[in-house]
């Protein structure tokens, strides 16, 4: 069964949230997933993960340190073809999401759009969207997997 793995980052639990609303999204399309703090994310076991979600904030106009250093640590690996998406909530500017998703596109990830951005709670709507985006990852892999001649 492919594997889909959602690091993120949240000082507040907007964030997390998210998150959370990925996976169930994912869930109702019964794709296993995975929540993983970015300080607990062991890069390898994230490399292995056929699709992942990174989640972070923007503080100081700049995405959340441990998920920009998780993906620096990807970037030394072969991520070619592996899906990813970016979210995050910010109280602010709000370009961490953003960042976080042209770096996946420039180390070699196919970045599903689009990157959604929260500020500050989520609202249901964007909650709603989160939970989309964690089924459009469930409905890639499967066809990735179906189109490879493996069983779905």
């Amino acid at each position: 069964m492919p594997r889909f793995v959602i690091v993120y980052n949240s000082t507040t639990g907007n964030t997390r949230a998210m998150a959370e609303a990925i996976r169930e999204g994912a869930q109702s399309l019964r794709l296993d997933a995975e929540l993983v703090d970015a300080f607990d994310a062991d890069p390898d076991e994230i490399a292995s993960a056929d699709a992942i979600a990174f989640g972070g904030g923007t503080f100081n106009y700049h995405p959340s340190r441990p998920v920009l250093k998780l993906i620096d640590d990807l970037g030394q690996r072969d991520m070619g073809g592996k899906i990813a998406v970016s979210f995050g909530s910010y109280g602010w500017s709000g370009e961490g999401p953003v960042v976080l998703a042209e770096r996946l596109r420039a180390i070699g990830f196919t970045v599903l759009d689009p990157v959604i951005r929260a500020r500050y709670r989520p609202t249901e709507n964007e909650l709603f969207g989160c939970s989309l985006l964690g089924k459009d990852v469930a409905m890639m892999l499967k066809h990735v997997k179906r189109s490879v001649g493996l069983n779905a």
